[in-house]
């Protein structure tokens, strides 16, 4: 037996997700969508609050009679610093902040579960916990949940996470097996010198100097120290130094990132990276100090968590509406998630409605209401189904 959810609850869903669109709020400052979803759970039956000590997000747990295993579910709820510029009755009203990567779809994905589970809990033999995570966009919110005690709060069997994919049509499920985004790490590179007059180089060190060495040097990290077989890149973001005048600065900062789908071409790239800053800046005579800022492992669905979600997503859309793709660089911090327990990343086509297909983080991104029910129906076809494993 199929649950789906109710038409008139799914109309309500929608205008929900119509507004949070409007007024998106960027990492760590969604306090008016927190609102909103805590308001839509209040008005459900069995559904209760765990109590976090968090400034925004949000989690549930919608408690069994029996006490089986518990399976999570995770939403994103941020938005992101861009100026949407798409033509829909719902367009963002805050200049500048727009969901540009579907939050707000997630968010009405969830809030779907919530429906259908709570309507069906007699259906249920285990808790499912809701959560609503705040700030993945900076990759720092599942962090806070974890160090803010989700897991002790609430004991977790399996987690489920998704993300929608506008390059798909909206009712398609992507189902991948292995790696599906990359492992990433941010750092910033101080560089420092010894200022002074650009008339006396050679009473001065020049940070500038050494920085355009080591942003060449470091592309040698993946053309001769990693294998070319495994994705990997390596970037310098920025670059702040120097002065418009004959002065030579004491200082010169970058910041860079390395990501990949691969454990062991990520572990070596890093390294090799720290011991050519290193290397470089002791040549040129300056200092350097190297600040890592995020560390994001792979988020990678394990064969047997596979065969369990291909299963599940199956049962509901058919094999013909089963897409595998290919992995992604961009970088997910529901891994944190994956580290604790099996877990499983859903993602789920949207595009549709006659918009065209344009990728995630984009002016005119587009995500299809008509993913919601399909998607809703996915997940929470694999909760009855972990449960019953």
């Amino acid at each position: 037996m199929i649950l789906e959810i109710e038409d008139k609850d799914l109309e309500e869903i929608i205008n929900i997700r119509h507004d949070i669109h409007a007024h998106p709020e960027i990492s760590g400052k969604e306090i008016r969508t927190t609102e909103l979803i805590k308001d839509f759970a209040k008005s459900l039956d069995h559904i209760e609050e765990v109590s976090i000590p968090i400034a925004s997000g949000a989690v549930f747990r919608l408690k069994s009679d029996k006490g089986g295993k518990t399976i999570a579910i995770r939403s994103d709820i941020d938005a992101i610093s861009q100026q949407e510029d798409l033509d829909i009755p719902y367009k963002s009203k805050c200049p500048g902040i727009m969901h540009a990567c579907g939050h707000d779809l997630h968010i009405s994905i969830l809030m779907a579960c919530m429906n259908i589970l709570s309507k069906n809990r007699d259906r249920l033999r285990g808790d499912v916990v809701f959560v609503f995570q705040n700030s993945e966009e900076t990759t720092k919110g599942a962090k806070e949940l974890i160090d803010k005690g989700l897991f002790d709060k609430v004991n977790i069997d399996y987690f489920l996470g998704y993300h929608n994919w506008p390059l798909v049509d909206a009712g398609k499920v992507i189902v991948k097996k292995g790696a599906l985004m990359a492992a990433k790490t941010n750092f910033i590179i101080e560089v420092i010198g010894r200022g002074g007059h650009g008339s006396d180089p050679h009473l001065n060190i020049d940070p500038i100097v050494c920085a355009g060495h080591i942003i060449t040097g470091l592309q040698t990290v993946i053309s001769r120290n990693t294998d070319p077989k495994a994705p990997i890149l390596l970037s310098i973001n920025s670059i702040r130094g120097g002065s418009e005048d004959n002065l030579l600065v004491d200082t010169c900062k970058m910041t860079a990132t390395i990501r990949s789908l691969d454990k062991k071409n990520f572990a070596i790239a890093r390294q090799r990276a720290k011991e050519l800053i290193r290397n470089i800046a002791k040549a040129f005579s300056c200092e350097v100090k190297i600040t890592y800022t995020d560390d994001i492992d792979l988020v990678y669905n394990s064969e047997d968590m596979y065969e369990l979600a291909r299963g599940f997503a199956e049962e509901i859309v058919g094999r013909d509406k089963l897409v595998d793709i290919e992995a992604t660089m961009a970088s997910e911090d529901f891994s944190l998630y994956m580290q604790r327990v099996p877990s499983f990343m859903y993602w789920f086509g949207s595009s549709g409605d006659g918009f065209s297909k344009n990728p995630l983080h984009t002016k005119k991104f587009y995500a299809s209401d008509k993913a919601i029910k399909s998607s809703a129906q996915v997940l929470v076809n694999a909760v009855l189904g972990l449960q019953g494993k």
